[in-house]
């Protein structure tokens, strides 16, 4: 099926373009929720995104407030570089929506991961932390510190949720930062390094054997369930 173009809403009233991209058949479908970098776009997951859907998840990217088609609010530009880190905070809003996305088109709620790239990968794992239904989550190149949003206390306290950390050797603050967050974590948490210095989804282009990694990963855990 094509990928369907749609705008959500936010708890706080922040409209949103999103993605869905939906598999074929109506059985209950594992979900999965895409989330871009600073300064980034949904449009760089496609090619992820329509893999994991032909691998039967059902998947939707977003435009975190500030960005791509999530940049205007209240009729006037929004656009992420004006955005404060208690602004950035707030793009847990926009996940949330994009869950809810999820549910209304036949996810099987108890059988969500999110994914992150960047920012996004940071993001991801603060919002697992408040949603315990979440199953699993993906975290490409995170940063132990990224505009404000931390991860290193935050992977402390993530209970019953496997974590996948993914960077390449050669970048360096990702690598590290993965590191760190493989040893911090309580529960099972995989780490996957590929060789270069791609930074998020642009590992998929010099590495594509990673996405089919991550998507295997994913399956491993959603399948279970």
């Amino acid at each position: 099926m094509p990928p369907e173009h749609d705008v959500l809403q936010a708890a706080d009233g922040m409209r949103l373009g999103a993605t869905l991209y939906r598999p074929a058949g109506d059985s209950l479908r594992p979900g999965l929720i895409l989330v871009h970098r600073y300064g980034g776009n949904r449009a760089i997951w496609e090619g992820f995104a329509r893999t994991a859907c032909h691998a039967g998840l059902l998947v939707v990217a977003l435009d975190l407030r500030g960005h791509g088609e999530s940049a205007v609010r209240e009729g006037k530009p929004f656009p992420y570089s004006g955005l404060s880190e208690a602004e950035i905070l707030n793009s847990l809003q926009d996940i949330e929506a994009a869950k809810n996305h999820l549910h209304a088109h036949g996810a099987d709620p108890q059988n969500i991961a999110l994914a992150g790239e960047g920012l996004g990968a940071n993001l991801a794992l603060r919002y697992t932390l408040q949603s315990p239904d979440i199953q699993a989550v993906v975290m490409v190149s995170p940063g132990l510190e990224y505009n404000g949003v931390e991860t290193e206390e935050a992977i402390r306290r993530l209970v019953d949720c496997p974590a996948l950390l993914v960077a390449t050797e050669g970048d360096a603050y990702s690598a590290l930062s993965a590191s760190t967050l493989k040893q911090a974590a309580p529960v099972f948490a995989e780490l996957r390094t590929w060789p270069g210095a791609s930074h998020g989804v642009d590992l998929f282009a010099a590495h594509p054997e990673s996405m089919h990694f991550i998507l295997q990963w994913l399956r491993s855990i959603l399948d279970g369930k």
